[in-house]
């Protein structure tokens, strides 16, 4: 059966595909070797669940960018970091400490600090919000 996120999700790829993006599933969590001790994996997990940790999300990858005159005229790759959200989710300025949404925020962050796109994304309006965002810093 398919949840709101997961509809949401194909919504955002769909659209990410047209824009000339690549978007790679990053599963995360633990698995328990026969030991039984834990094995974290995803992308930058690391275990911790305290609020200082970033916490990665559904979707990495790049965007391709056809630099402009002014950028020597060469495409490059710009590392992307989307998260999908169930339909109707509203990014804010700030969340709770103990969410994930905090911790996947931070990691946004620093990808749009280093120049990257990131954000999370419940439909193609948004994703299309974090995009423009991107070309809007880049033309600063």
């Amino acid at each position: 059966m398919s949840t709101p996120e997961s509809k949401a999700s194909l919504t955002v790829l769909l659209y990410a595909n047209q824009q000339g993006c690549r978007l790679l599933k990053n599963n995360t969590g633990v698995a328990f070797n026969n030991r039984n001790r834990p094995v974290f994996f995803g992308l930058g997990n690391e275990g911790k669940k305290n609020s200082e940790s970033e916490r990665t999300p559904d979707w990495v990858g790049w965007h391709s960018v056809t630099i402009t005159p002014e950028m020597v005229g060469k495409t490059l790759p710009v590392f992307m970091a989307i998260d999908a959200k169930k339909e109707g989710f509203k990014p804010k300025q700030s969340y709770n400490k103990n969410s994930r949404e905090y911790g996947q925020n931070k990691f946004f962050q620093r990808v749009i600090r280093f120049n990257g796109i990131a954000g999370f994304a419940s439909s193609a309006e948004q994703l299309q919000t974090v995009l423009s965002d991107f070309y809007q810093r880049m033309k600063r």
